[in-house]
């Protein structure tokens, strides 16, 4: 697996800095469209809330709701249309070719996802969802372990006060999951520690009646213990799989990455769960693909991801089978 910047900056001029230059010509191309639908559409919009506050059709607060959210519609249409088919191409010439220059064997599907099974298996969010889709699917081997990860969205709709219809999110990031190539046979959930951090000694009371997440477990670790809550469904092989050494490298990892991190232990699989709040692999329209940090911004999300096997030293047998 190759992590070094200075290996990408030269397979960026040599491999990809050619296809990219055609394709910086299309981002150009979508951007002044945009600009001047945009344009077009502010003057639509300001003739039609003159006409309509003028012949008082509307009062202007009214008017100025209608012709604004018109003109909005209708260029979210205009992007939504002339971006798609550059999305497509920059996965396959940015997203993808990086993901062959950090490790060639890995496969790489812009359509796929992970499943609804495998999101369920891993017992990391337990809420009821009615919409479940993901992108971006790498899957293969990374240092002889199986690996899948994607970006992932999974959202629950709910009725407002005013019996509105909203979708809010349950999960929305990065979801990856490995084998150990070992066996447990209990299950361990690692999760934020929001209610202790939050309530203290209450919080802690509360997630002990979590009874639908299982028993409590406490560990002798002060810092993983302040960043999160762990149950399981075994005491002592919670301890197992959690030992010390372990706890360390996940609070580094926290710790490097900053975002809130969630783990799971089931059937002798590891889950990971990364909560972001935008998606991951999408380009960004205002930006130039010939802007060397631009690619890098990329590079260093992805090598992050394919460093959790050596970040966790899952390829090591750290449990035998037992």
């Amino acid at each position: 697996m190759k992590t070094n910047l200075a290996s990408l900056l030269d397979y960026y001029y040599e491999s990809m800095y050619p296809e990219l230059k055609a394709l910086e010509e299309k981002r150009q191309s979508i951007v002044a469209t945009l600009k001047k639908a945009a344009f077009i559409l502010l003057v639509i919009a300001t003739i039609l809330f003159l006409f309509l506050t003028k012949n008082a059709i509307l009062i202007p607060l009214n008017a100025l709701m209608v012709s604004g959210m018109g003109a909005f519609l209708i260029f979210m249409f205009i992007y939504r249309h002339e971006s798609a088919g550059y999305g497509s191409l920059f996965k396959d010439q940015v997203i993808e070719k990086i993901i062959h220059f950090l490790d060639a064997s890995l496969i790489y599907d812009k359509t796929g996802s992970m499943s609804e099974h495998e999101y369920q298996q891993s017992e990391l969010f337990l809420e009821s969802y009615d919409r479940f889709s993901g992108h971006d699917l790498i899957s293969g081997k990374i240092e002889g372990v199986d690996v899948r990860f994607c970006d992932l969205h999974v959202e629950k709709k709910v009725r407002t006060k005013n019996n509105n219809e909203e979708w809010h999110d349950i999960f929305t990031g990065l979801f990856f999951m490995a084998d150990f190539n070992k066996t447990f046979h209990s299950k361990v959930v690692v999760l934020p520690d929001v209610a202790e951090r939050s309530l203290g000694v209450l919080g802690s009371w509360m997630q002990g009646m979590n009874v639908q997440r299982g028993e409590l477990i406490k560990l002798d670790h002060v810092e993983f213990e302040k960043l999160f809550v762990v149950y399981g469904s075994d005491q002592i092989e919670s301890r197992y799989i959690l030992s010390h050494a372990f706890m360390e490298k996940i609070v580094q990892f926290r710790t490097k990455i900053g975002k809130p991190l969630y783990l799971s232990f089931v059937d002798s699989k590891i889950f990971l769960a990364l909560n972001y709040t935008k998606p991951l692999f999408e380009p960004i329209l205002s930006r130039s693909l010939l802007e060397f940090n631009y690619i890098k911004d990329y590079f260093e999300l992805l090598a992050m991801i394919v460093s959790i096997v050596n970040e966790f030293k899952l390829n090591e047998k750290l449990w035998s089978k037992r």
